[in-house]
């Protein structure tokens, strides 16, 4: 084999490599941060650009959306750009902004609590504008609630997205979570299905 036919080999592979590479990391960050949190139930994930959401809510039959995100987290154009994804899909949009705290305020988990508890919105798909630290604290509530986990558990099995830094966050507000749910059992009822709020 001549020198110039193995340099066109190693070249090939090489850009063969590449493009892969750039495939793989273009779907990645075009669903950034997705994940399964339960499965045939409950989907996760960053902001999605409105045709990687579209593709999402048609793949996994989305009926929910839940949108996280302050109204400055995101631009007119992108707030529109998902109303218009979601509800071309057939879907509803929950824009319900989550605080980012440890402590638990019940009137402004109650709108959360409420999308929880309403079975027509499953399969739903959580985000908020990174999908870690706040989707996290929503599905630590589901766990905790609807699944009858412990916050450790819920936390367990959760993918940080290289941002262990927030694990410190999530895990206090988890335990608070917890702690606040079986010191206020008269709050949730004992369905094992629902959890509804009463």
């Amino acid at each position: 084999m001549s020198r110039r036919w193995q340099l066109g080999i190693i070249a090939l592979f090489l850009a063969v490599a590449a493009g892969t590479g750039g495939w793989i990391y273009y779907q990645q960050h075009r669903f950034k941060h997705f994940a399964v949190h339960e499965p045939d139930r409950v989907y996760r994930s960053a902001w999605l650009a409105p045709d990687a959401l579209s593709q999402i809510i048609d793949t996994y039959r989305i009926r929910a959306v839940v949108n996280l995100c302050n109204p400055d987290e995101m631009t007119p154009e992108q707030w529109e750009g998902e109303k218009r994804a979601v509800t071309g899909a057939g879907a509803m949009l929950y824009t319900v902004p989550l605080p980012n705290s440890v402590q638990i305020d019940p009137d402004a988990w109650k709108p959360h609590l409420a999308i929880m508890d309403n079975p027509d919105n499953y399969p739903m798909l959580v985000h908020c504008q990174h999908g870690v630290t706040r989707t996290s604290m929503f599905l630590t509530a589901y766990d905790v609630i609807h699944r009858h986990k412990t916050a450790d558990e819920s936390l367990a099995v959760q993918p940080t997205f290289g941002h262990a830094h927030a694990d410190v966050h999530v895990h206090t507000f988890a335990r608070n979570f917890e702690e606040y749910v079986k010191e206020n059992p008269m709050r949730f009822a004992a369905n094992p299905s629902a959890g509804t709020v009463q």
